[in-house]
């Protein structure tokens, strides 16, 4: 059954996975987020640093670690109930599948192979013979995905009224803007609801199925 959707664009942390930020996910994991990384996330947010300075900051703290620790740390991510069911029922449909994420590429390209995304774009750790250098390539800032909406569109000859946009934070508010049709899945702030034409509470995110409008 074709729709006449034809892009559906995900945000991953928060939306796909239980955890709202893999960046403080590995943090907590290896113990250096208290009294570390979160005060890093506190400059940030009163605008001390910019985005670009964060997610460096951050990335220094892994330096040394193996590629093979990072990601067995990355394996473990909780993830909601649903997304084959949610991400099938939409391939079924002719619908192209984005994943746009502030997140990072060690968790994007294991959420794309597993479930056949179309595209997936995150920020990508850089290592030195499967070690981190502390060093991160910023693809994706937290607060324009609307860039990588358009590329996409504009790669496939896509219009607004044929996007469909889920995600769960104000990052996440380009891509609701640009999209035909959005769905905030578990917010993280009440300010996201009103951005978005549906809102949905769960544990599983195929629950967002019954009111699409496709």
């Amino acid at each position: 059954m074709k729709s006449s959707f034809k892009l559906a664009v995900f945000d991953l942390d928060g939306t796909l996975t239980r955890e709202r930020s893999l960046w403080e996910f590995i943090h907590k994991s290896i113990g250096k987020w208290y009294g570390f990384a979160e005060e890093y996330q506190a400059q940030f947010l009163n605008k001390e640093i910019s985005y670009d300075e964060f997610c460096r900051l951050d990335a220094e703290v892994w330096k040394g670690m193996s590629a093979e620790r990072i990601r067995a740390i990355v394996e473990s991510v909780p993830f909601y109930e649903g997304i084959g069911r949610l991400t099938s029922y939409l391939r079924d449909r002719g619908i192209k599948l984005s994943l746009i994420s502030s997140g990072l590429s060690v968790l994007s390209d294991i959420v794309k192979e597993r479930y056949a995304f179309d595209y997936a774009i995150a920020n990508e750790l850089l290592y030195t013979n499967d070690t981190l250098s502390g060093e991160v390539r910023i693809n994706v800032h937290f607060d324009k995905k609307a860039y990588w909406v358009e590329r996409i569109m504009n790669r496939h000859g896509i219009k607004r009224e044929e996007v469909i946009a889920i995600g769960d934070s104000l990052g996440d508010k380009e891509m609701f803007e640009i999209a035909g049709f959005s769905a905030a899945f578990n917010p993280s702030r009440e300010e996201l609801n009103s951005f978005a034409d549906i809102v949905v509470c769960s544990d599983d995110i195929s629950d967002i199925i019954v009111k699409l409008p496709c």
